[in-house]
């Protein structure tokens, strides 16, 4: 996940090696991805079924683990990614425009409980 390694190297309190050469290894595990609707467009004034904004979920599994002993340092079952944006063209694009959002949310969340952890 390249948001996450941009949150690890922007925080500079850890370093991203390989895990040869790791006293950790973090393994974050997508589990569920959620896109819903918060609002609706209005055309002549009536509420119609037309989605203009929706909020993105990305929900994750992070585990940091001594590579040594293989003891779990730190799991957190569910970490939480979000963003809200509108509605693009169409829904593909729309998506596309919510994920880097969601997941950098979801980076920062577990590079700060790793953080903490370590």
């Amino acid at each position: 996940m390249k948001a996450l390694r941009a949150e690890l190297q922007m925080d500079g309190r850890l370093e991203v090696r390989s895990k040869d050469e790791s006293d950790a290894v973090l393994s974050v595990t997508l589990t569920k991805f959620d896109l819903e609707p918060l609002a609706y467009a209005r055309i002549d004034k009536k509420p119609s079924a037309l989605v203009s904004e929706y909020r993105m979920t990305l929900t994750a599994k992070a585990v940091l683990s001594d590579t040594q002993t293989g003891e779990v340092i730190l799991e957190n079952p569910v970490v939480l990614g979000e963003s809200e944006f509108p509605y693009v063209a169409d829904l593909t694009s729309t998506k596309r425009a919510g994920l880097p959002k969601a997941a950098n949310d979801l980076a920062r969340k577990v590079v700060s409980a790793t953080v903490t952890a370590w």
